[in-house]
């Protein structure tokens, strides 16, 4: 999909400069603009039904969909304790702790944050790349 500079510049501070599933501040280059999924069709923002994701996050994700990348998300730390005995010396040292938290994604937490919030961390993340 190809999208015009001004609308990519939208589409990334959507979520307020950061990938819509794990929040880490996207680079001016360097992200994909993703179609979600109906479900997630209403969130805020101009570019509706579309979704600035982080190279790791989209590599991580593939095609699968939201909820399935959710599920995949939450099975990494057994994996991990399965596969790989540097994690496993990790836990026995308690550099490493397992959660029973659920996975939730940038975009659910930053649609709970009011809008005069949101709209602060835009203008503060505006000032930061004009002042770059």
């Amino acid at each position: 999909m190809k999208l015009t500079k001004t609308k990519r510049d939208v589409l990334r501070r959507k979520f307020g400069g950061c990938c819509a599933y794990c929040g880490s501040e996207l680079p001016a280059r360097g992200w994909h603009a993703e179609r979600c999924e109906a479900d997630f069709a209403l969130l805020p923002g101009e570019c509706r039904g579309l979704m600035p994701v982080c190279t790791e996050c989209r590599t991580s994700k593939g095609n699968a969909s939201a909820e399935a990348f959710r599920v995949l998300l939450s099975q990494q730390v057994y994996r991990a304790q399965r596969h790989s005995v540097n994690f496993r010396t990790a836990m026995r040292f308690g550099l490493v702790r397992e959660t029973a938290a659920p996975v939730e994604f940038w975009f659910e937490k930053y649609a709970a944050v009011p809008a005069s919030a949101q709209r602060i961390s835009t203008e503060s993340s505006q000032y930061q790349d004009s002042a770059a």
